[in-house]
């Protein structure tokens, strides 16, 4: 086969672009680079303006444009909601001047360097936006509690929304060619479009993954709405990068944020099509058009409004807030890179005509200094961060977590629920196998291995801690090595009915459930966790002492905001004024309601909670009190509804647990 052939073989392109993405880290990490930089310069090499070792063809342009796509939907996927929301105010405000200023700019620039109004217009929201690049050195400086990294990743939300409505627009009004009324007709378009994707598509997922079986199913209908959406995106006028985007921000909602989908999906984004796409967009680079020309003037005259406007932006926000020099300077310099939204802006507008190929040469080069300061700055200025004082606060429920377990199929669910509360509070997952020692004669040693090959495990990033025991009694066992091994809380699985009359769960759950001295934790899960639509908490007559309140309350909040979901509270009246300040010190940002319950419990339930839902009763006390409270109204939940049942109960005397804001 001739060098000419190997060009456009599709088996060689593949072999060559994978071997880019193998060896660009590499060379980012010796040169102290950022991986964006080292992925640029590999397509600058193999591509035509380079050692000419691949065609721009076909075969590069479908991964390219599946990478292109992919990166849209990972920036939706990514965006914290939560963050904003609790910072909401403060990252308008930011987001507001940090995108208008450089829009402006970039515009009047636009405007100078003769580009029509259109073109000035998308070449400003170029600009407006920002990439967090600089990010994990934040995590890794233990900086990112304080505000103004919250007000600055927040405003991301607003700049990244804002410069894809400028996008849609101008590339749906045909580069600005269409009239008033075609422009008007769009924008209705858009907006029902977007109201279908973003509130339509997590209904519909809901829906689905309660028949859809395994995390592969799930994530394959994921890329299919994803790709619906992309098109769907262009057969109204806009580009495909728009539905994805809002592809994204609905899978975001739907969905928990440590869902093993949504690892998947931002793994197979991150490894392999994002880094096509900027393997693409090097080799469209001509590095000859820096030395001179009007690359190289299109590219100074926008790393000097990326500076300049996002510094202004900084300044007016630090003045505002009170914010102090090092505050302000990290701002800054979490702010001015520009990568993810302008890059594929830019392309979008090289393809509609409204720029030259210079003017991508020239983004490329404002995306190189860019993304070599941010780092720097934010290395020498976050560390002097202020962060919030700490207060000294005991163990949370959901710190330790010992699930005790027999085998991966029939526990897999609370596993996984398990997992992503856990995950979420940076906690340690403890699975626990008790074999049994029946006279001399070791059963169910076998099934450890069973449950360290669970599929939930294998590809969590949770801490875990597996624990196997030999005990002549299941029950024995979970408390011996509860105890042992200082777990917080235990969880059980549970079927739904007890084995005979005289117990409430089952005679192992019972021994567990009044010989623990830590909380214990006992659910039914009828669905998948990710097909969960809503938290309900039922606080039923006497079921529990008043100063159990708001330890049940945050971990109801904990298991709603893990799952992200919205939660429901039902209470007795006379718990009423109490859970509401509950509530209230919990500062809960995440959807929820209050409501009285009604007389009768079960018709009550029966009324509002949804097969969907995940119903948490939470009780305190012994054994006989459970029972005068309480009665049977567990089982009788679990006999009369489909719904996913979890009781949390805590023991008599006080747990070293104490509730944390949210």
């Amino acid at each position: 086969m001739s060098g000419e052939a190997l060009l456009h073989e599709p088996l060689s392109v593949f072999l060559t672009v994978l071997s880019v993405l193998l060896v660009a880290p590499w060379f980012s990490e010796r040169f102290h680079l950022p991986g964006i930089v080292g992925l640029v310069i590999g397509g600058i090499l193999i591509g035509p303006f380079g050692f000419h070792i691949l065609a721009e063809d076909s075969i590069i342009e479908l991964l390219a444009t599946v990478g292109l796509i992919y990166l849209m939907f990972n920036a939706g996927l990514e965006i914290d909601l939560d963050q904003f929301n609790r910072v909401r105010r403060k990252a308008v405000i930011f987001g507001f001047l940090t995108f208008t200023i450089p829009l402006l700019s970039g515009m009047v620039l636009g405007r100078f360097f003769g580009f029509g109004w259109a073109g000035a217009i998308l070449f400003g929201s170029a600009l407006s936006s920002h990439t967090l690049l600089a990010f994990p050195i934040l995590a890794r400086l233990g900086v990112i509690t304080n505000e103004t990294v919250s007000v600055t990743v927040g405003a991301t939300v607003l700049t990244d929304i804002l410069a894809f409505l400028v996008l849609a627009i101008i590339t749906g009004a045909g580069g600005g060619s269409a009239n008033f009324g075609q422009l008007a007709l769009l924008v209705i378009m858009l907006f029902a479009f977007a109201a279908v994707i973003l509130v339509g598509l997590p209904k519909l997922g809901k829906y689905l993954l309660q028949y859809l079986r395994g995390r592969d199913a799930e994530f394959q209908f994921v890329l299919v709405a994803l790709f619906i959406s992309a098109v769907t995106a262009e057969i109204i006028g806009v580009h495909a990068v728009v539905g994805a985007f809002l592809t994204g921000l609905a899978i975001n909602s739907m969905l928990p944020h440590r869902s093993q989908v949504i690892g998947r999906l931002l793994f197979v984004g991150e490894a392999l099509f994002i880094p096509c796409f900027l393997v693409y967009s090097g080799m469209i680079t001509d590095p000859a058009a820096f030395l001179g020309g009007d690359a190289l003037t299109y590219g100074l005259g926008m790393t000097i409004i990326a500076y300049l406007a996002k510094l202004a932006a900084a300044i007016l926000t630090a003045r505002l807030y009170g914010y102090d020099p090092n505050e302000m300077m990290t701002i800054w310099g979490l702010s001015q890179c520009q990568a993810a939204v302008t890059l594929p802006t830019v392309l979008v507008g090289v393809e509609a005509s409204l720029f030259s190929q210079s003017v991508f040469s020239g983004t490329m080069l404002m995306i190189l200094a860019t993304s070599l300061s941010s780092p720097l700055l934010v290395q020498h200025y976050a560390g002097k961060l202020r962060l919030p004082e700490r207060r000294t606060q005991e163990q949370h429920l959901f710190d330790r977590v010992l699930v005790a377990v027999s085998n991966p199929q029939t526990h897999e669910r609370i596993i996984t629920l398990m997992d992503i509360v856990v995950g979420t509070r940076g906690g340690i997952l403890m699975p626990l196998n008790v074999a049994l020692d029946t006279k001399g004669h070791i059963t169910g040693l076998e099934n450890q291995a069973h449950v360290l090959q669970s599929e939930v495990l294998q590809n969590t990033e949770t801490r875990i801690q597996p624990i196997a025991r030999i005990d002549d009694s299941l029950a024995k066992g979970v408390l011996y090595a509860a105890a042992e091994h200082q777990a917080t809380l235990i969880a059980l699985g549970w079927r739904g009915r007890p084995t005979y009359h005289r117990n409430i769960f089952g005679s192992v759950l019972d021994e567990v459930l009044w010989g623990a001295k830590i909380p214990v934790l006992v659910a039914r899960l009828t669905e998948p966790v990710d097909a969960l639509k809503q938290v309900v908490m039922l606080i039923a007559p006497n079921s529990t002492a008043v100063n159990y309140l708001d330890e049940m309350a945050d971990a109801a909040v904990t298991i709603a905001d893990a799952i992200n979901i919205p939660l429901l509270i039902l209470t007795a009246q006379p718990y009423h004024a109490l859970i509401c300040d509950c509530i209230a010190q919990l500062d809960v940002k995440r959807p929820h309601e209050v409501h009285i319950l009604a007389s009768n419990v079960v018709k009550e339930i029966e009324k509002t909670v949804h097969p969907q839902d995940l119903l948490i009763l939470s009780t305190t006390g012994t054994r006989k009190r459970f029972q005068s409270s309480l009665g049977h109204l567990p089982e009788d939940l679990a006999a009369k509804l489909s719904v996913s049942l979890m009781v949390i109960h805590y023991p008599q005397e006080p747990a070293n647990i104490a509730p944390t804001k949210v």
